[in-house]
């Protein structure tokens, strides 16, 4: 038999006394009242003692009947007491967390942050980080168990640009990114425009967006916004132009003229949006939150990785080499549609799915020349 944990074995001994008491008291209460149903009795001059005596039974078993009840609710509510007890010791248990490459995670500023986070959030409460606990960190769960973590001190992945869309919560921006690695369910949240930076994470799903209130609120006493990493440009910004014909600027035109205005979950950058000011010459961007842009460039040079036998995607009539180097925290490749000029390069995240590219090459073949005709 498995012995019982120290916290069952705490919680016994108080609800069984409890019950002790209860039982003892309602077995008193019980013989009373039958004592008193059988008491009536005839004094010497002959009058009847019942009426009086009955009255004072009667206040007796109230007074019991009052105290059992008292006693009662003493019972359930050390009960209750006690099984949320174990229940909190279940659920808000110690949240293992792994090292990362945090490099101002030891720094003061990071432990003043730490020190300053809140021990309620939203829906969640804080607990322990299981040991070794890293530098800079701190675990929430809610009342389900759901862990959030917090870490101080971490870089900024590739995905904060000038295109990324933040939120406000708490004074502090924050860029949401989603985890595209299959089966994941996580977002992590990057506070933006401070340093140093601070990541909190949470499931799909989470009210971890209203958590970030009570963290916001934390760092804005603590950190410091003119050392704040700046945004990133627009992917596909450095690469090489062509000098354009004024009839590749015409197919370029077009080309992107007659792209959609969304690709699933992405919307395109309208002309009138700010962030339509940061691309590059002949490109245009789609956003959606928590992922990765995905932008079409015309126009541009091929890229140097491209040797004559490289591995080709084939989507329609036209042939693509996808340049697979990735900037650190991004899952977006550059993909160079090939056999047609001008050359169009796009830059598309793992997770947009391969509408983009499909639509990309309707356009292409339909008014693209074909090189070496």
């Amino acid at each position: 038999m498995v012995p019982a944990s120290p916290a069952c074995a705490t919680v016994r001994v108080p609800v069984i006394g409890v019950a002790r008491v209860l039982s003892s008291v309602v077995a008193t209460a019980d013989r009373s009242i039958g004592a008193m149903s059988n008491g009536s009795e005839v004094s010497d001059q002959g009058s009847s003692t019942t009426g009086q005596d009955g009255a004072t039974g009667r206040r007796g078993v109230n007074r019991r009947a009052v105290l059992a009840l008292v006693i009662a609710l003493v019972f359930v509510a050390a009960v209750l007491g006690g099984a949320k007890i174990l229940v909190d010791r279940n659920v808000y248990t110690a949240v293992a967390m792994g090292p990362v490459d945090s490099p101002a995670a030891d720094s003061q500023t990071c432990a003043d942050v730490v020190g300053a986070l809140p021990d309620r959030t939203s829906d969640y409460r804080s607990v322990d980080v299981a040991d070794p606990a890293p530098a800079g960190t701190a675990a929430y769960r809610d009342s389900g168990g759901t862990e959030l973590t917090v870490r101080c001190g971490v870089n900024l992945p590739a995905q904060y640009s000038v295109l990324s869309e933040t939120t406000g919560h708490g004074g502090v921006e924050w860029l949401q990114v989603t985890d595209a690695t299959p089966g994941s369910d996580l977002t992590t949240w990057y506070s933006v425009g401070v340093s140093p930076v601070v990541a909190v994470t949470g499931s799909h799903g989470a009210d971890d967006a209203a958590a970030l209130t009570g963290f916001g609120t934390a760092l804005a006493g603590h950190t410091d916004g003119a050392d704040a990493p700046a945004p990133a440009p627009v992917p596909l910004t450095d690469l090489r132009q062509d000098a354009a014909s004024g009839a590749a600027a015409d197919r370029c035109t077009g080309l992107l003229d007659g792209l959609p205005d969304g690709f699933g979950d992405y919307r395109r950058i309208a002309a009138d949006d700010p962030r339509a000011a940061d691309l590059p010459d002949r490109a245009a961007a789609w956003t959606a939150p928590g992922l990765e842009p995905v932008v079409v460039r015309c126009g541009v040079r091929l890229s140097d990785s491209y040797q004559a036998g490289a591995r080709l995607t084939q989507i329609n009539d036209v042939p693509w080499f996808e340049d697979t180097a990735l900037a650190q925290g991004s899952t977006a490749g550059v993909w160079y549609a090939l056999g047609y000029a001008p050359t169009v390069a796009v830059s598309l995240p793992t997770d947009a799915g391969n509408q983009v590219l499909t639509q990309v090459s309707e356009q292409i073949a339909g008014s693209f020349r074909k090189t070496g005709e």
